[in-house]
């Protein structure tokens, strides 16, 4: 699934690659406050699964699963260094 290195983690899934670096490595290059990612899948299937997932392994969700009136599915979470992961699909092109 990925593989960790002392300065960041790489995780892969389907053609995503996502590199994440720690709060020591940002700090080192002025980078000091948390970060935001997106993390766009392919449908509401994906984001789903990945939540179902994350959740049974005991991730902290910020914002649970949910469809927003802008007609996103998303949900955040947080790492241990409290960066947030918002994973969505925009299922406007769906209707």
């Amino acid at each position: 699934m990925g593989r960790r290195t002392r300065r960041h983690r790489r995780r892969f899934k389907g053609h995503c690659r996502l590199f994440i670096t720690n709060g020591r490595f940002r700090e080192s290059r002025g980078a000091t406050s948390p970060i935001l990612i997106w993390l766009n899948l392919e449908s509401k299937a994906e984001v789903d699964n990945l939540f179902a997932e994350w959740k049974a392994a005991q991730a902290r969700i910020v914002s649970e699963l949910e469809d927003k009136p802008w007609k996103l599915r998303e949900f955040i979470a947080a790492d241990l260094d409290d960066n947030l992961i918002r994973v969505f699909y925009d299922f406007r092109r769906d209707l």
